[in-house]
Formats: C-alpha cells, sequence, structure tokens
C-alpha cells in the first residue's frame, strides 16, 4: 500500500492517508509563507488568462508556441522541435499561475486542473534512470535533474499550499503527489549535476523539499548535505567580487537566485544559516544591483537577452543589502540611500559599468572584458552596450534559441548568436573569435572613467560536429576552427564628462588583413548614414556614431542572406534591427576611432 510506503520514509506515522492530507493542510501554507521563486526560462507561462484558459482546456502556449493536447496529455511535446518549450512544460510554473487565480477567485477548476495534471504527470512520466544515456535522451526524459528541481522544488510547493484545502484534492490525490515529491528529493540527491548553475537549482530544490516536508526521516541530513554542497560550491560559481563566473548579465541571476530560495525557507522554518552563505549573497545581490541598466535590464552577454528586466529581482534583493539602497534606484536618487558607487568595476569579473547617475534617463555603458565563462559561453569578448535617456541604443542581439535540439531546420541561425558576429566588437577578415579569454582594467575618476581590454586569443569560423557520438553525448552541434592567429585586438574606451565615449579599436597582426567593427541596435532604431557620421532618428533622444578615420560602412536590417541585423528581445524572437558594419583594411595594424555621443 502507499501509505505503508509513507510512513517507512517518515518520521511520525500517518494513520491514514486522511491524516496525512489534513496535517498538512495544517502546516504547508505557513511553511511555503512568501516563497515563490521567478521561474527559470527560457521558455515559461506568463499566467495570462488565455494561457490558463487554454491549461484547462489542454491546449498549451508558451512564448507564443501553441500545442493541442485536447486528445490527451503528452508531457514529450515539443513545439517547432525545441526541447526548451517541453521544459517550460513539464517545469509546470503554469501551475502557480492557475494556484493563484484559484486563491483570487475560488473556482475549482482551476485547481482541478492542477491535481489532474499533476497526477497526469505522476502516473504516465515513471522516474527516469539516467545511468549511461546520453544527454539528449535524458534531456527528453522530461527528468533531467534541472527540471526536477523546477517542478518538485520550486513550482508544486507554492501550488499545493494555495490548493491544499480544496475540494479537488483529495486524500488518494494528495498521498499520490507526497509520494512522488519523496521520489524527486531522492532522483535529486542521486543525480543532480555537480558543477555549475544547474547543480545549484537541483540541490536547493532538494534542500526545499526537505525544509517543506520535514517529517522525511533523511530532512535533517540532507538539509546539511544541501547547505554544505551549496556553500562548497560557491567559489567554482562565482567570482571574488560576486559576479557569475558564467559571465553571462542574465545568468548572474540565476546562478544566485537558488541559494536566495532556500535563504527564504530556512528563515521562514527556523533554521539557522552558516554566516558565509548569507554574506556571499549579499556580494552577489550588490553585483545584480551594479550590473543593472537604468531600466532594469542587463549587460545582453553570454546567452542574455535584450528584454529581461530584473526590477522584480532587484527589490527582492532588498532583504539582503538593504531597502533603502533599492528606494534610491527605484525614485531615482529621490528617497533612500545612495550606494557607495555610481560608476563600477568588477575587478576579478573585469566587467566595466560606466555610468552618469541613478535616474532613469542616465547615460550607461557596459564593457566586458573578462573570462570567456561557462556553461553559456559566447564568443562576445570586449564588446560593449549604450543606454541614455530611457533607451538601449547599441545593445548586443541577445540569444535566440539554444544549439541542442537535434534535426531542427533552424539550428544555423541559432548558431550565429553565440559568434561574435552577434554582438558589439571585431571581427578580422569577417571571422568570428576563438573561445578565450580576455583581459582588462578599470580607473573610475570625478570627470571621466576609462577602460582598457585586450583579446589575443585568434579568430576563425564556426563548422558543424559531423560525429553523431560527440553531438548526442555533449549536445554541442558545432564547434570553432582557427583561421587567423597571432591577432590581438584592444580596445579602450573613455567616458568623458559622464556624457559621451570614444572608442579606440587596435587590431594588430602579421600581414594584411581586414577588420569588421559592429553596432547592433534594438528598440526600433533606425540609422541615416552621412558619410563617417550615422545617427538615430527618434523624437525625444538619439545617439549618434561618428567615425574619426575613413572605414566602409554597411548597414543591415532584417537580412536573410547573410543572416545579418536581428535582434531578440527575448529567447525564440527575432526583431529585425540595424546593423552597422564598419571595414578597413591594413598591414600590421588596423585602428578604429569612434565617437559616440547621445543627445537628448
Amino acid at each position: 500500500m502507499l501509505l505503508d510506503k509513507i510512513n517507512e520514509v517518515c518520521n511520525i506515522k500517518f494513520e491514514s492517508e486522511q491524516a496525512l492530507l489534513i496535517f498538512y493542510q495544517q502546516v504547508l501554507q505557513d511553511r511555503v509563507g512568501d516563497f515563490r521563486l521567478d521561474e527559470i526560462g527560457p521558455i515559461m507561462s506568463v499566467g495570462s488568462m488565455d494561457e490558463l484558459n487554454g491549461y484547462i482546456n489542454k491546449i498549451f502556449t508558451f512564448n507564443g508556441k501553441t500545442v493541442d493536447m485536447t486528445d490527451g496529455l503528452n508531457w514529450y511535446s515539443a513545439a517547432e522541435g525545441d526541447l526548451e518549450w517541453n521544459g517550460g512544460l513539464v517545469r509546470q510554473g503554469y501551475f502557480i499561475y492557475l494556484a493563484d487565480e484559484y486563491e483570487k477567485t475560488g473556482d475549482e477548476k482551476y485547481a482541478a486542473t492542477i491535481v489532474e495534471h499533476m497526477l497526469d504527470y505522476i502516473n504516465n512520466v515513471r522516474v527516469y534512470n539516467p545511468d549511461g544515456k546520453p544527454y539528449l535522451e535524458y534531456k527528453k526524459s522530461t527528468w533531467r535533474p534541472f527540471e526536477a528541481a523546477g517542478r518538485a522544488g520550486e513550482n508544486w510547493p507554492v501550488a499545493l499550499a494555495k490548493i491544499i484545502n480544496s475540494s479537488s484534492m483529495t486524500a488518494q490525490a494528495f498521498a499520490q503527489i507526497f509520494w512522488s515529491i519523496y521520489e524527486h528529493a531522492v532522483f535529486l540527491k542521486k543525480y543532480h549535476w555537480k558543477h555549475g548553475n544547474h547543480a545549484v537549482v537541483e540541490v536547493a530544490a532538494m534542500a526545499n523539499i526537505m525544509m517543506l516536508f520535514k517529517e522525511f526521516k533523511v530532512s535533517d541530513d540532507w538539509i546539511k548535505y544541501g547547505v554544505d554542497f551549496l556553500v562548497g560550491i560557491w567559489d567554482e560559481l562565482f567570482y571574488t567580487d560576486g559576479y557569475s563566473n558564467e559571465m553571462s548579465g542574465a545568468y548572474h541571476w540565476v546562478a544566485m537566485r537558488s541559494f536566495y530560495g532556500l535563504m527564504e525557507i530556512a528563515l521562514n522554518n527556523g533554521y539557522s544559516l552558516p554566516q558565509i552563505f548569507i554574506k556571499r549573497l549579499q556580494l552577489a545581490g550588490w553585483a545584480e544591483y551594479y550590473q543593472q541598466k537604468p531600466d532594469y535590464s542587463l549587460p545582453v552577454t553570454n546567452d542574455s537577452n535584450v528584454g529581461t528586466c530584473h526590477k522584480s529581482q532587484l527589490i527582492k534583493i532588498g532583504k539582503l543589502i538593504g531597502d533603502e539602497y533599492i528606494q534610491y534606484r527605484l525614485s531615482g536618487g529621490t528617497e533612500g540611500v545612495a550606494p557607495k558607487h555610481v560608476s563600477y568595476f568588477f575587478p576579478s569579473t573585469m566587467l566595466s559599468i560606466m555610468r552618469s547617475d541613478w535616474t532613469k534617463d542616465a547615460i550607461y555603458a557596459s564593457f566586458d572584458m573578462g573570462a570567456w565563462g561557462s556553461n553559456h559561453m559566447n564568443e562576445d569578448q570586449l564588446n560593449i552596450e549604450i543606454s541614455a535617456y530611457g533607451r538601449n541604443f547599441i545593445t548586443n542581439s541577445g540569444r535566440w534559441r539554444y544549439t541542442t535540439s537535434m534535426g531542427v531546420d533552424w539550428i544555423d541561425q541559432a548558431r550565429y548568436f553565440k559568434t561574435t558576429a552577434a554582438y558589439n566588437t571585431v571581427l578580422v577578415d569577417g571571422y568570428n573569435q576563438m573561445p578565450e579569454d580576455a583581459s582588462g582594467f578599470m580607473q573610475i575618476n570625478d570627470d571621466y572613467d576609462y577602460a582598457k581590454g585586450v583579446f589575443r586569443g585568434g579568430y576563425g569560423e564556426l563548422v558543424k560536429i559531423d560525429d553523431p557520438q560527440k553531438l548526442q553525448a555533449t549536445g554541442q552541434s558545432s564547434t570553432i576552427e582557427k583561421r587567423v592567429d597571432n591577432v590581438v585586438h584592444t580596445r579602450e574606451v573613455i567616458f568623458i564628462q559622464r556624457k559621451f565615449f570614444l572608442v579606440r579599436d587596435t587590431i594588430t597582426f602579421d600581414g594584411e588583413h581586414s577588420a569588421q567593427q559592429l553596432w547592433h541596435t534594438c528598440d526600433g532604431a533606425e540609422f541615416t548614414i552621412n558619410g563617417n557620421v550615422a545617427s538615430t532618428n527618434f523624437e525625444d533622444a538619439n545617439l549618434i556614431i561618428v567615425q574619426l578615420r575613413d572605414a566602409t560602412v554597411t548597414k543591415f536590417r532584417g537580412s536573410i542572406e547573410p543572416f545579418r541585423g536581428w535582434n531578440c528581445p527575448k529567447y525564440d524572437k527575432l526583431v529585425a534591427s540595424d546593423e552597422l558594419e564598419y571595414t578597413k583594411s591594413g598591414v600590421g595594424e588596423i585602428v578604429f576611432e569612434t565617437l559616440i555621443y547621445l543627445s537628448c
């Protein structure tokens, strides 16, 4: 009997499945409290009423892509072959939005849908054994630890706390759900990744389960395991300046969110955490604070998106660094307490943030001079982004789709967005950077900021991986082969009087070569080109690019062949956007000197 199995793993004996349900009806809501993490994407529900009505009728829409399951739930569905769509489905974050609506309206159909879908998954998709399986098969199983963690350690508890007293939650149903939660925890403990942000999500989710369902006999030991693991992995995931070593503007929060969520649950349920856990999380919180653009979006580096906004995450961080600093940021400096810095340099990360002030109209630039990164690496060294007067003028192209889906006809376009060509930096002979680190430094002064970065890794081109075994094992469908060596790209950026930028690109090499300096846009920016001057044409604020040395300019916008002039505001969204390519040739050295002026 299921009850016997439950009692075997719990430190109290429940007389019946009804007793189990009643017990958690009394405690679960308080234990969950305010815990609610933003779902890890890249594809997820947004909670619109159209989406919710679709879920009730078994019609699933994520990110604008719909799959009709009225003939029966299919947990292996992947719209257009994109496994990230399946991830959004099987993490089941949409349960929380259904639970919100149940809490708001009391309409039983929302709770009934959650219970029906949860039981369908539990009964039809059994726990997976990944031993010896290739990565992509593992991912397709819906039991990759990342998905299991989001499902049972983040989304299910929040939804269950809201609907546990509904008439749809029968004792028999809850017993099945309770046992599945335990199975998820066992699976995560055994198969969680050992490195990277996935490991953090998975181990924290396992510890979350043990804190929220502390009646499991193993709860104390597994909570300790989880906390010790997270403390131990910190130095692998974060630099000493608090920034994620994935070198991704968007994934910095992903790297710290599970630490934060575990802290919330622990403090709400009387568990203490080591002081080093809290102090390191505070440091990561400040890193998120300082990197954000004036509109709360993020540097578009290493698998980030232009439209990713972390205002709600910033508010959460107030619990770590002090609400008074968050209030200063939200009010544009009219309330609260000012942070110590305006411009900021991450010395270990080698990320430069130049900023005029803390208002929404501030002039801002990010300049990435650091390591290649981990897990979400793109060839994006020495890229720059510039915002001013409420607009993100110069942005990198962003992530379109991940490149681990097999047998799809869009893979070449997806690969493009991981290459140097999609970033505001420099190509050599039209070739992209090789995967290597850069280096750099920054000086912050009263009337100007100066930063200098150097990239020495060489340039090459993307080629497909033809080895099926390697593709199956790693999920990587391409690699880069070097074509131009002994090249040094030095980029210097000076932010003068907090008003305009001067960018100098010096490319040195052997023999004769060409170089291409790239500038990508978003927010509907369209450039008018007049000689060596390119300017946008908005009514309120504009950007002017002036090449101080002669260069040939080409503009792309929504081009298919070549595939150029595109921006990705969010995952799986393409928007035609202006891209400027300045080209020069030379023997031994090429220099671009570029003035970037913001007007309002």
